[in-house]
């Protein structure tokens, strides 16, 4: 009888401490960030999500390379806490996201706002540190670099 219940609390233990898939994406190896867009604004924040479930704020110095310096520095970055619910649900920095879609290189978060469409998204683009991103709208505006993909078959 022993064995069996020491069996089933093993097969208990490995179970629970699995990671779901989101959390599984959302962290990020050390040359990895996620880049940080939202529908209305593109700035250079980057994030790094560790295995401890704390998130690190970065940006990209002059000579484009990651630093977690501040850029006040009077106003000093804190790790933020992140967590993944079963149902898709990402709480970080004090707030609760709908995790839309994601996969490994993308995620989708969607939160609510007071004005219409009373709905506003945020991008997490994953880059590595050897990707040449020259401003926050590079995602944005990549037809401006490449306009003869975008005309119309005729």
């Amino acid at each position: 009888m022993k064995k069996h219940f020491t069996l089933f609390l093993i097969i208990l233990l490995i179970s629970c401490s699995k990671k779901n898939t989101i959390e599984k994406s959302l962290e990020t190896k050390s040359d990895e960030y996620w880049c940080y867009y939202t529908n209305c604004d593109s700035y250079f924040t980057y994030f790094k999500f560790k295995d401890d479930h704390l998130s690190y704020r970065y940006s990209k110095n002059g000579n484009g390379k990651f630093t977690d310096k501040p850029e006040d520095p009077f106003m000093p970055e804190v790790p933020e806490k992140w967590s993944v619910s079963e149902d898709s649900i990402l709480t970080w920095r004090n707030f609760s996201y709908d995790i839309v879609s994601f996969n490994e290189k993308a995620i989708i978060l969607a939160y609510p706002t007071k004005k219409k469409p009373y709905l506003n998204y945020i991008f997490l683009i994953k880059e590595k540190e050897s990707d040449h991103k020259k401003y926050p709208n590079d995602y944005n505006e990549k037809r401006l670099y490449n306009p003869e993909k975008y005309k119309p078959n005729k």
